[in-house]
């Protein structure tokens, strides 16, 4: 048995952790830069180390440490179990490595019976569902081949939309006009060098320039509502696939599905209208208190 558990949330931003007793009482946190291994993994193995060193500083050493991470771009981690074995060696724990969207699934406030439905909308977007112990998706399948329901896909279809319009020589609206002043971009052939040299946070950021805009121009309010029905979609979709009559409760995560203007107020209309007997997770938990349920499943069922 474990004394504690230590919950890592890491992403492109930011990276928390928190120590825990084995009881779930929150002793220390710490939060640092970011760790997603996709944007740099060597400094994100600096971030995920310097975390532990200080979550772990002035704790008995002979008291037994589980933990779990959970660390956007964990899939594309070059050597994922040597990486575990070098933390386990230098810091003698229990080490495990999960994606940021699993942690945040456990992080899910479901009540006895019922089964949680996440869905994340943020830079990127993802829908998981946990049942009977096995865990399912809907989407995630990154920028390349889908994100729909994100700030970021929510911007290259504002961009392709400029591209449209100059195409078709019916003259910039509103919105593309906006885009293209806040990409410094006096021509739209200057798309193409200004999208593929843009990391894909970086380009999400135009969002909240389409939100401005969309509080008059009706071409961007509708890209917003569009983006959302995409996400409660996903949702649906994820019931009707995995889970049929069981009583259910959904949470939504992520700046774009929470904050975004028109977002958050369309996914609930939809889901009222298609699920009406969901029950809404308006609260929950952080997503590193979810890596700390987690790590407490995977020590029982050891």
């Amino acid at each position: 048995m474990f004394d504690y558990v230590i919950g890592i949330d890491g992403g492109g931003t930011k990276t928390l952790g928190a120590l825990y007793s084995i009881d779930g009482l929150e002793i220390k946190r710490v939060q640092l830069g970011f760790s997603n291994f996709s944007v740099d993994e060597v400094k994100a193995k600096n971030t995920l180390i310097e975390l532990i060193e200080t979550l772990l500083k002035d704790l008995d050493v002979s008291k037994k440490v589980f933990i779990q991470m959970g660390i956007a771009g964990a899939s594309r981690l070059s050597n994922k179990e040597s990486f575990i074995d070098y933390l386990e060696s230098k810091f003698n724990c229990k080490v495990d490595l999960d994606t940021d969207a699993l942690i945040a699934l456990y992080s899910v406030d479901k009540r006895k019976g019922e089964i949680p439905i996440l869905a994340i909308g943020g830079t990127g977007s993802i829908v998981m569902i946990e049942k009977a112990q096995i865990v399912e998706r809907i989407g995630g399948w990154g920028h390349l081949l889908g994100d729909e329901g994100s700030a970021y896909h929510l911007v290259i279809t504002a961009i392709k939309n400029i591209i449209s319009e100059y195409e078709l020589g019916q003259g910039l609206g509103v919105l593309s006009e906006h885009l293209l002043k806040k990409m410094d971009l006096d021509d739209p052939k200057g798309i193409i060098d200004y999208v593929y040299n843009k990391p894909k946070s970086e380009l999400a950021l135009l969002s909240s320039e389409i939100q401005q805009i969309a509080k008059t121009d009706s071409l961007a309010k509708s890209l917003l509502i569009n983006e959302a029905k995409m996400l409660s979609g996903q949702i649906i979709t994820a019931y009707k696939r995995f889970i049929n009559d069981e009583n259910i409760v959904i949470a939504l995560k992520g700046s774009f599905a929470l904050k975004a203007l028109y977002v958050k107020e369309t996914i609930l209309e939809d889901l009222k209208k298609h699920l009406p007997n969901a029950r809404i997770d308006e609260a929950g938990y952080e997503p590193v208190y979810g890596a700390y349920r987690l790590a407490k499943n995977k020590v029982y069922k050891e």
